[in-house]
């Protein structure tokens, strides 16, 4: 007998390593992107903590003093600032960019392209936010603002990391055959993208002409706008008009219903941006029509969750149960509730009482926290098992995540709205210092508690992708253009009737 016996011998074949799990592959980028907005959304957590400390002791902060004259400050206004651009940028940025990495493979049925140069983009956008967020901390480098505070450095490597985001996105958008029909929600994507690209290179250029103070506030109310309704809400809505459809199995209810609601939300959303701009050298005119078209953005929110709900009819024992479903519903609640509560505070007579309030902070809450943040982990609770091709039982962890994220969300808008209309009645009644602050704390730290469950979700869904990941049953899947066996990810077309 001839031949080694040896290879009579299967077990003793060396094992084929497999795809690795949370690196490599056309979901690498939005794998990353969720990854690290779970993470910056639980840092953000950590830092509301630390703010309602020091609101309840006084004197827990400090200074600490640096070589070449530098110093650390740990001071209610350093912690506030942390925690609204830990929020915005680094959970709200990071989460929409991994919606529209994992999703828009699956809307166009193709896999990404310039796969590198996207996941290139989201190591430089995080690393360039972890930068500007210790640096917000040092007060010498800080710069002014809400939420545009990082120095012209850092602003420089997040919009070198955008560009590269958003060459891998267009690149995959506009790769395919011309005859194919645009799905709307991709629409949503290109609009989204096109104004953080451009929202990014106005802070950017601000941050050279060194504006004066008054000015500088005056640009980033308007951009504060922009990003919120165009970006925040548009990647939500957008990732809805997809997420839906697949979770009901059933197309649009109405692709023409859908691409109106579009073209009214970015119309008006970019007028109702210039409602912001309140201050004597603006032109009425200007701000009136941003208070008109901040009113107007009803009816396009109508169509959006007239369009939906229409879609989820038949199957509405989905929502019953924890999950994208019930997470996608409660976004839609939230988003028709933040475009009228923004309504009625765009009024000038209610803009004027409210404006140094905590009530724009309820508002906000409201629309990042709720609509924005639910909608977004609507997208990750449905994207991590095929990304990581894995499946498996984490129900009670999806009931953590689903109603830690919408009861916190309810509870920090509710207090701090109520806050909003205390303090302008304390104000009427010459309340003010510390025994207004006193009457304002319990409010205040019900909205702690209500940021500090929104956390919690954040912990629970990094907790259920890491046991996805880790004792999750592996799943067999196909990509557009590979064969039956690759085992790939499965980016998969949207459904018709767009």
């Amino acid at each position: 007998m001839t031949g080694n016996l040896k290879r009579l011998r299967p077990y003793e074949q060396p094992v084929e390593t497999s795809q690795p799990l949370l690196i490599g592959g056309s979901d690498a980028a939005a794998k990353g992107f969720f990854g690290f907005a779970a993470f910056w959304l639980l840092t953000a957590t950590g830092i509301a903590t630390l703010f309602i400390l020091q609101l309840a002791v006084a004197s827990f902060e400090f200074v600490l003093a640096l070589p070449f004259g530098l110093t650390i400050e740990i001071t209610p206004d350093t912690v506030s600032a942390g925690f609204r651009h830990a929020f915005l940028w680094g959970w709200l940025a990071n989460a929409a960019l991994g919606a529209v990495f994992f999703l828009t493979p699956r809307m166009t049925g193709r896999p990404l392209r310039r796969v590198k140069t996207g996941v290139l983009g989201m190591a430089t956008w995080n690393v360039g936010f972890a930068a500007g967020l210790t640096l917000l901390y040092l007060p010498a480098y800080a710069d002014i603002g809400l939420v545009t505070a990082f120095p012209l450095p850092v602003n420089i490597v997040l919009l070198a990391g955008l560009v590269m985001v958003s060459t891998s996105f267009w690149s995959s958008v506009t790769g395919g055959d011309d005859s194919d029909q645009p799905f709307v929600g991709l629409a949503w994507f290109g609009v989204a993208m096109l104004t953080l690209i451009g929202l990014a290179a106005e802070a950017t250029v601000v941050g050279v002409l060194n504006l004066e103070a008054p000015t500088d506030a005056l640009a980033e109310a308007v951009w504060l706008r922009l990003f919120v309704l165009l970006f925040g809400l548009g990647v939500p809505i957008g990732a809805l008009h997809y997420l839906v459809p697949r979770l009901t199995g059933r197309p649009l209810a109405s692709g023409v219903l859908a691409w109106s609601a579009l073209a009214g939300w970015a119309v008006l959303g970019t007028i109702a941006g210039f409602g912001a701009a309140v201050y004597p050298s603006v032109p009425y005119a200007l701000t009136s029509a941003g208070n008109a078209a901040t009113i107007m953005l009803l009816v396009p929110t109508m169509a959006i969750v007239a369009n939906l709900v229409m879609s989820i009819s038949g199957r509405w024992t989905l929502v019953l149960s924890p999950g994208p479903m019930a997470l996608a519903l409660a976004s839609l609640v939230f988003l028709g509730g933040s475009v009228v509560l923004a309504g009625i505070g765009s009024l000038r007579s209610v803009q004027e009482a409210l404006a140094y309030t905590a009530w724009p902070a309820g508002l906000a809450a409201f629309t990042l926290a709720g609509a924005a943040t639910a909608g977004l982990l609507a997208v990750a609770e449905h994207a991590w098992p095929r990304m990581l091709r894995r499946s498996g039982n984490t129900g009670v962890l999806a009931y953590v995540v689903t109603w830690s994220a919408l009861g916190g969300a309810a509870l920090a808008g509710t207090a701090l709205m109520a806050a909003g209309l205390f303090q302008l009645g304390l104000t009427g009644d010459d309340v003010v210092g510390e025994e207004a602050a006193a009457t304002l704390f319990p409010l205040y730290l019900a909205a702690w508690a209500g940021m500090g469950l929104v956390g919690l979700a954040a912990v629970a869904h990094g907790l259920s992708a890491y046991l996805l990941a880790a004792h999750g049953r592996p799943v067999q899947t196909t990509a557009p253009g590979s064969s039956e066996a690759s085992g790939a990810a499965a980016p998969s077309p949207a459904p018709a009737g767009h």
